[in-house]
């Protein structure tokens, strides 16, 4: 993945006090893929965790229950904390695609002013050993831990860095994501997608 060795000055300029954003998951790599997506545009970023709502399935299955994941976390950071602009969700999910069924990372960005914009990250196909029992609701990544013989595999590398060895990680596909839910938010993009900036 591309990485910015220094911030874009534009963008600093607009945001020279820093986003207070909210993130719904207490998951290491999206805490630290919320950091560093924002800092891919010079955005100063100070993230506070909250919990993700309760009534979530651990492993959604279908492009709309993935998104509505990705939203509902969303929206329920950015007003668990008084002061924050911004709530951040990150949800990956089982996505049918013709015949195979792809993993992929949605995240989405809602303020308080009811906006919400979504990005995804790349997608990887399911293995299918586990694929029945994913499609049954149970989480990917349990699966991964429990085939592997490793724990915490979701909080590491995720599975797709056992898969890829490291080539790819958790961290990868969950920072592409929300950087790309930030496009729309980016002060020089305002004009195009109609909306003032963050």
């Amino acid at each position: 993945m591309p990485r910015v060795s220094k911030p874009l000055p534009l963008i600093n300029r607009v945001f020279q006090v820093g986003v207070l954003v909210a993130v719904a998951s207490r998951n290491p790599n999206k805490i630290r893929a919320v950091e560093e997506a924002y800092g891919i545009f010079g955005i100063p970023a100070r993230v506070v965790v909250v919990a993700k709502p309760a009534a979530l399935p651990p492993q959604p299955v279908g492009l709309d229950a993935v998104v509505k994941g990705a939203v509902e976390r969303a929206r329920a950071a950015v007003y668990a904390v008084e002061a924050a602009e911004h709530g951040v969700g990150i949800e990956a999910g089982a996505v049918g695609v013709g015949s195979e069924y792809l993993d992929i990372t949605v995240a989405a960005i809602a303020d308080r002013s009811g906006r919400v914009t979504l990005g995804f990250g790349p997608a990887f196909q399911i293995p299918a050993l586990f694929l029945a029992e994913v499609l049954r609701g149970v989480e990917l990544g349990a699966l991964a831990e429990r085939h592997f013989r490793r724990g915490a595999v979701g909080y590491r590398e995720g599975i797709i860095g056992v898969l890829t060895r490291r080539r790819v990680t958790r961290l990868d596909l969950n920072r592409a994501a929300v950087a790309m839910a930030l496009v729309p938010r980016l002060p020089y993009n305002k004009e195009l997608y109609g909306a003032r900036p963050p």
